[in-house]
This record gives structure tokens, sequence and C-alpha cells, in this order.
């Protein structure tokens, strides 16, 4: 995985590389629970305390009586392999947080608690579909939990629009005047040489699932069963193109080789270089505490046979090994409901799972104006199919897909060139 596939907010960032530091002695350590009758062990990757997360697991605590102890774990690539060496020691967390490329891979494995068993009587109309069955494995086994959504959206500066004399997006779910055409146009004539740029949609790997479906690729990336490459097909490779040409044909869009740091989407849009950004529902505190001197709303993607969007999932689990499963479920059940729900939406931390505290995500005097919308996504959702080998096939395809970004070549050969490969990955045979 490249360091654009993993998109955190620059608060994230920052607050996990403190906690990373004074974890580091940890990181290598197993992560048993050896926990009291009473005790949840809990690590995730990002800081917990202070957060709306935080006070969800004091919630549950003053409800139920247990203690969740939080495991120090550090940020990114470290945590991967810290919690691949706490599943392989047999004592993991009772709930650790999950990376859901590696879902399908670790379900394989039968390293994650089957939590279907638990299931039989919960009513899962309360959740926000496709998202929440993520996790369901083709065998019927319900690998992890699905806690929250970070849906994308347009972001925009309001003020650039209004000096420019443009109109800006829509404020509801439609596709009325906002187009791919009207996107590009837009971008047009809100770009100033050599000083600001209308729009950046190549930068968030989202953009490949929600552009390929919106063109009409009705799978996205990959085919129900996992096994083909359809990025690679004519809408697929069409969606790629497209979104390529607004920087090398149309020169709207900041040139691949001057986007290679991370985070450098949400700079430039803080910075009043960019008009439009795609991105997620988790930018919104960084952009809410950063942005001081200009007005900036949301906006759904643009249209074209669709008008879906990806989200991307909170996801956590827990091991086959762990010592308390029944404690490990009332902690994931409790994330999931509408009580927990109505906390992380009132701290904008991201869309709870849950419909009806979903549905608490709304504006108020401070930005985005149409905030409502993140929500109301919930209804658009578009979602990668599974496969047993995904954040592989990334590690393939996406850096081959530099060429095309660099305006040297196109991406139908490009995506044609590696579709074998990534099939033979998809089918194991590499």
């Amino acid at each position: 995985m490249n360091i654009f596939d993993k998109r955190i907010t620059r608060q994230r960032f920052l607050q996990g590389m403190a906690l990373a530091a004074g974890s580091a002695a940890l990181a290598g350590c197993g992560g048993g629970s050896g926990s009291s009758s009473n005790e949840i062990t809990f690590m995730n990757w990002e800081q917990t305390e202070g957060t709306p997360l935080g006070d969800v697991l004091k919630a549950f605590e003053k409800k139920t009586g247990m203690k969740v102890t939080i495991q120090p774990a550090p940020e990114g690539d470290a945590y991967d392999t810290k919690m691949r060496t706490v599943l392989s020691s047999g004592t993991p967390p009772d709930v650790f947080r999950i990376n859901d490329d590696f879902v399908r891979g670790f379900s394989n494995d039968g390293a994650l608690l089957d939590l279907s068993k638990y299931m039989k009587n919960l009513d899962t109309d309360q959740f926000i579909k496709p998202s929440f069955n993520f996790p369901e494995q083709p065998d019927g086994s319900h690998t992890a939990w699905v806690v929250g959504i970070e849906p994308r959206l347009i972001f925009y500066n309001v003020d650039m629009f209004k000096e420019a004399g443009v109109a800006p997006p829509p404020t509801e779910w439609t596709s009325e005047n906002w187009t791919w055409d009207d996107f590009l146009n837009t971008a047009k004539q809100l770009t100033v040489k050599d000083d600001q740029w209308g729009g950046l949609i190549y930068y968030d790997t989202g953009y490949e699932q929600t552009f390929s479906v919106n063109n009409g690729d009705e799978p996205g990336i990959y085919s129900e069963d996992g096994k083909d490459f359809t990025l690679a097909s004519p809408k697929g490779a069409e969606a790629v193109q497209w979104a390529t040409d607004l920087t090398c044909v149309h020169g709207v869009q900041p040139p691949w080789s001057q986007l290679q740091q991370e985070l450098i989407d949400q700079q430039l849009f803080t910075q009043g270089k960019v008009a439009m950004i795609f991105g997620t529902f988790g930018i919104v505190p960084y952009l809410a505490e950063t942005i001081k001197d200009f007005t900036w709303d949301v906006a759904p993607p643009p249209a074209k046979v669709h008008q879906n969007t990806e989200a991307s999932v909170i996801v956590f689990a827990s091991g086959t090994d762990s010592e308390n499963p029944e404690r490990a479920w009332k902690l994931l059940n409790f994330l999931s409901s509408e009580e927990a729900g109505k906390i992380l939406a009132k701290g904008r931390a991201f869309n709870p799972i849950n419909k009806e505290a979903s549905k608490l995500i709304e504006p108020t005097d401070q930005p985005p104006a149409h905030i409502n919308l993140f929500a109301e996504a919930a209804d658009y959702l578009t979602a990668p199919n599974q496969t047993n080998a995904t954040n592989e096939a990334r590690d393939l395809y996406r850096p081959a897909l530099d060429k095309v970004y660099n305006c040297e070549a196109s991406a139908q050969d490009v995506l044609n060139s590696v579709k074998p490969r990534v099939e033979e990955l998809l089918a194991g045979k590499m």
C-alpha cells in the first residue's frame, strides 16, 4: 500500500505520531487481554481519549459497569504490523480496529471471530447498507463490525465561486446542473493560471470506485465474485481517463508531480489553491479547525449514468482466540447502537452506521452548511467488492497508473497491461 492509499486527516496524523512515540516500546509486544471479569481490552490506530469515540466508550462503561482498557498502539503501517503480531500471538485485544483491506484475508485465515451467532435476533435494518454488510464473507460468516462510514463528497470554496461569479454546486443530492460536464465547466471558470486550480479529483483513491460506477461500470473496481479486475473495462478506464484529463487535457487540476506528499489535497484547499476537492467526511474536523479566512461547503459528486459515492468504513473486530468473545460482542453491539451513534453524530467524527443516529448530522452555525449531505449519502453508496487479494492488487495497479496521471499513457492501455497479473493475484496464482 503506497502512502496515498490510506487517507487520514492532518489532525489524526499528528495525534497518531504522538501516540506512537509513547507506545513504541509496546509495538512489538503481544496484545493479550489477561483482563479481569469486567474488563474489555480495546486497540485503535488513533487517539481515543478526548474524541467522540472516547466519549462512546465512557458511555458504555457507565451503562454496563465494565471497564474498557485502551491499549496503546502506533499509527499507519506500524499499527497493521502490531495487529498481525497480536493476532498471531493468540492473545489479541478483545476489540481492535482493523484495516478494511485485511478483513477478507484474515477471515480466510480463520483469525477473526464470527459474529453471526450473536446477530440472530438483531434487527439489521437499523443499519446503513451496503456498508454494514461489508464484513459478511462468502460462507455467511460476519467477521468484523462496521461502526461508521466516511462518505466522500465534493468540498468547495464558497468565496471562490462568488468572486468568479460562478453558480455553486447543488445543495441537495441531485444531478441537475451537476454532471461531469458541469463539473469540468465549473472547474475551468475557477482556474487561474499559475495561481489556482478549479478541482482535484484523482488524489483521493476513492474516486476509482465512485467515478467508474457513476460512469456505468456497475461493479466498480472488482467483479461481484472478486475475481475480475473490472476497473479495466472500457467504462472503468474511461472514468480514470476523465479524472486524469482534468490535468492532462484541460489544465484545471494540479499535475500529479505536485501531489507527491501526504495530505497535500487538504493543504492546497485550505491555502485557497484549489476550489474543489473530492474527499471523505473524515477531513471535516481538520478543515473546520484550519480554515479561518474563507467559507467552504460540500456538494454531492457530479453525476453521469449514476450519482453514487464510496464511503470509507470504520471497522472493528475481535479475534478467534479472544479470551472474552461475549464481552467483545457487547461492546461492538453498543458501538453501532443509536445511543452511541448520537454521540458520534454530535461530535461530527463520522457517520454512525445506525440510520437514526446518522440523521442527527445536521447543519450548525459552523461550516459546512450542508453537512447533512453526508447523512443523505447513505442512500447513494457504492462499495468495492471484496477480493482475496485487494491490498496486493492495489500495490500492483496503482503504481502503474502513475504513467496515466503523468500524461504518459492512456488509462485503457495501462489498465489492460496490468489486468492479467491483477487477476492472477485475485485467483491466488501469484
